[in-house]
């Protein structure tokens, strides 16, 4: 499902569709949430409660929901935000993609696509803020500025630029930070809407070494260290050449923004070798724990899962669920250490939260 600014490329897109969307076991989860449509970003909030990004089904069916008592037996969802614009066809729909959650009660979501890229004059591309009674505002439109410089720096990617497509957010430390899976860059979006460019992810590589479309950062989460860590999909490599996928250190505190060259070179490896990677956050304890969108080549039985890797050592890796995930996206981790994940976040009916059993 690799993103672009149209969407997933579109070969891949109608592989995926040949998926049977018959349920999967779920003796490795619990369904916290269900009938939502095309879940995406989740964050907590207080009080434990949860927070998920509903991209929807095409016109303004896009919302934000919170779901209170999501470890208890009884949990209840309600929507926060309703109306935000969605866009797409035949199952994958993007919207709102990314959710951010700070202590007070305040959201920041980011919005998919470029209205420059896409010609329509909407909400699209735009990082919102959302307070604690609902009420949304446009923060910055990240799709634009994003797809203006990816058009300012083609040769980085002369097959793909300009493109962009906003999907992760995260608030953290008095800072915003936007991850853009089209423009395959990490942004700084100021409280006054300004903008800057921090690090840039490449391609990553085939085996005779040339770039293959397309790195694709899908998620953000600050670690044990107070650095960035950002995931890649590397969906177009990881099904020719085997995982391809990348979870990439940042330290937002030795970017220069304007300097190309530092921009180029900030991001650092962290993790290689992964499947597609759709999102991740950070435990408790300390580990990392990514879903990924296929661990396999057929994404006509993606086998989806999530990955939890120790903090200390990111060569280990275990697989949480036993492939029984489909298409899953967004991951949170409460309190408690209980993993949540947005599962059918795509081309499947009847998306989901659901929570994972303990290991």
């Amino acid at each position: 499902m690799e993103r672009t600014g149209r969407g997933f490329v579109g070969a891949v897109l109608l592989a995926c569709l040949a998926v049977a969307t018959s349920a999967r076991g779920a003796e490795s989860y619990t369904v916290v949430a269900g009938g939502l449509e095309s879940p995406r970003g989740l964050a907590f909030g207080p009080g434990g409660r949860l927070y998920v990004a509903q991209a929807g089904s095409g016109g303004t069916t896009g919302k934000i929901s919170e779901i209170r008592g999501a470890g208890t037996a009884s949990p209840a969802i309600r929507d926060v935000v309703t109306g935000l614009v969605s866009a797409g066809d035949e199952g994958e729909f993007v919207g709102v993609d990314g959710l951010s959650a700070l202590g007070n009660g305040t959201l920041y979501a980011i919005m998919a696509l470029s209205n420059e890229a896409t010609g329509f004059a909407s909400a699209l591309g735009h990082l919102l803020q959302v307070n604690p009674a609902g009420r949304v505002r446009s923060v910055a439109d990240v799709g634009d500025f994003d797809f203006d410089w990816t058009a300012e720096h083609v040769e980085l990617a002369p097959d793909d630029f300009p493109d962009a497509n906003p999907y992760a957010v995260l608030a953290a430390g008095g800072r915003v930070y936007v991850a853009d899976a089209g423009a395959n860059t990490l942004d700084l979006v100021r409280p006054d809407g300004s903008i800057q460019v921090l690090a840039y992810f490449p391609n990553p590589l085939a085996p005779d070494g040339t770039p293959v479309k397309d790195a694709t950062p899908t998620c953000i989460a600050e670690g044990p260290d107070g650095a960035l860590y950002v995931g890649t999909l590397a969906l177009a490599a990881s099904l020719r050449f085997g995982p391809s996928a990348a979870v990439y250190r940042v330290d937002p505190g030795a970017a220069l923004p304007g300097d190309l060259e530092v921009t180029l070179n900030l991001a650092t490896p962290w993790a290689t070798g992964l499947p597609p990677i759709n999102g991740c956050a950070f435990g408790p304890d300390g580990s990392f724990y990514a879903s990924l969108l296929a661990t396999g080549p057929d994404l006509a039985n993606p086998h989806s899962d999530v990955v939890k890797i120790p903090f200390d050592d990111p060569t280990a890796r275990e697989l949480l669920t036993g492939g029984e995930l489909m298409f899953p996206a967004g991951v949170a981790v409460g309190p408690d250490g209980a993993v949540y994940v947005s599962n059918h976040a795509a081309f499947v009916p009847d998306g989901q939260v659901v929570r994972l059993a303990r290991r």
